[in-house]
């Protein structure tokens, strides 16, 4: 297992004085390219290799938003699965106590022919040895075809991350900047189901396609769907939203 501290920048936190959940994001990627430094299984290890990690899933759950000043402790550790699959926990808390916790789930890809590698062939021995239990399961993301909302995005030079793709956390902040606005104003996201399917590459426009799942007084969720510019679904989100402030 791994630990480390963070503080939330200025720049970090919204209107309410609070952290903004990607931030929270960022922190969680910088923690699994910390602890993979320490194993030589980093990004920039694999790339002149032709090897590179991609994330296939992801859950993060908010316990409740820390306020600006907040230092948080943040642990990892990860398991590989079925040897093709490496799942990765996060648990995080501040001088309060829990804040959110996040189970993720990365695959290893040739890039040259874009296929996942089998890990016991490209990790390091202190990957295996430092490994411990992800108690996760992914279900499938639910879909629809009768969407409420169609809102264009334009992808940024800095969207790209070392892959040449778009990084994990930008599509969330499309799939949050499409919820309705009362829904964006009221209420506090809770937690963040992802399924990332094809990576985005380069310039160009994507559509994010959204309709409510499940509702009541308290709470509503929402599935997301990212599309490329060619048509190709390339995420699947689903996002519970409750309106109890915290």
């Amino acid at each position: 297992m791994f630990e480390a501290s963070y503080s939330i920048p200025y720049a970090g936190i919204g209107p309410d004085g609070r952290m903004k959940l990607p931030v929270l994001l960022d922190i969680l990627q910088d923690m699994a390219d910390r602890d993979t430094h320490r194993m030589a299984m980093t990004v920039s290890d694999l790339l002149p290799k032709g090897v590179s990690w991609v994330m296939r899933r992801y859950r993060v759950t908010v316990e409740r938003y820390p306020e600006y000043g907040s230092t948080l402790t943040v642990k990892t550790w990860h398991e590989p699965r079925r040897n093709l699959h490496s799942l990765r926990a996060f648990s995080v808390t501040d001088e309060k106590g829990p804040v959110a916790s996040a189970e993720t789930s990365w695959i290893l890809i040739d890039l040259e022919r874009g296929r996942p590698l089998r890990l016991d062939r490209h990790t390091t021995p202190r990957y295996v040895e430092e490994s411990r239990p992800v108690t996760v399961e992914f279900p499938d993301l639910p879909s629809t075809e009768d969407w409420e909302d169609e809102r264009p995005f334009s992808v940024r030079r800095w969207d790209l991350d070392r892959n040449n793709h778009v990084n994990n956390a930008v599509y969330f902040s499309w799939a949050a900047e499409a919820v309705p606005e009362e829904t964006a104003k009221d209420c506090s996201l809770v937690r963040v189901d992802a399924e990332y399917l094809r990576p985005t590459e380069g310039r160009g426009n994507i559509l994010v396609r959204t309709a409510r799942h499940e509702s009541s007084e308290a709470e509503m969720s929402y599935i997301h769907s990212i599309v490329g510019p060619e048509g190709d679904e390339k995420a699947r989100f689903l996002t519970l939203w409750k309106k109890t402030p915290f």
